[in-house]
């Protein structure tokens, strides 16, 4: 018995570290570039991040399913409804989800938004917007920057993330 609860305090280690790795290595560096993604409107219309270039864009990566995205989208309504003025463009890019779930979500929306929500074809295939920003949860954050460079990256519907997002767009110089 003492053998089994060894090697499930060993597992019990090396899970905690590898989860913590792998927290520690999502997003992109800050002033990285963001790489260029394609997403879509129900509507087919295509959208390209760099259609934006010039201008400061927050994307939020989330999901129909996922009940922290739902949290953080009142937020971030918040933010785009006294920053659009200002200039900050916000996009909600749906991944990791069914398109039919997005369409649905589009008609009757649970948390309804104004700014511009989008869709990764990738559904729950492999996506190259995931891997192209490193994306291991989310909701995940980026603020890029009018240069294409990664101002914030931040994962989750906590207080440390809204902080942090909040820090560097006062940096920015939009007044929250």
């Amino acid at each position: 018995m003492r053998f089994f609860r060894s090697v499930s305090f060993v597992s019990l280690v090396l899970w905690g570290a590898l989860t913590l790795a792998r927290a520690e290595t999502s997003g992109l560096a800050l002033g990285a570039s963001a790489p260029d993604f394609t997403a879509y409107a129900d509507n087919k219309k295509e959208t390209k991040l760099s259609d934006f270039h010039g201008k400061y864009v927050l994307v939020d990566f989330w999901a129909t399913w996922c009940g922290p995205c739902r949290a953080a989208m009142p937020k971030v309504e918040a933010l785009h409804q006294k920053l659009k003025d200002s200039g900050l463009v916000v996009l909600g890019v749906c991944v990791a989800d069914e398109k039919k779930a997005f369409a649905t979500w589009l008609e009757k929306p649970k948390v309804p938004t104004t700014y511009t929500l989008l869709y990764d074809r990738a559904g729950r295939g492999d996506s190259p917007i995931l891997s192209g920003y490193n994306i291991s949860s989310i909701p995940s954050f980026f603020l890029i920057g009018p240069d294409g460079k990664v101002r914030f990256f931040g994962a989750g519907s906590d207080e440390e993330t809204e902080a942090g997002l909040h820090e560097a767009l006062k940096s920015a110089g939009f007044k929250l």
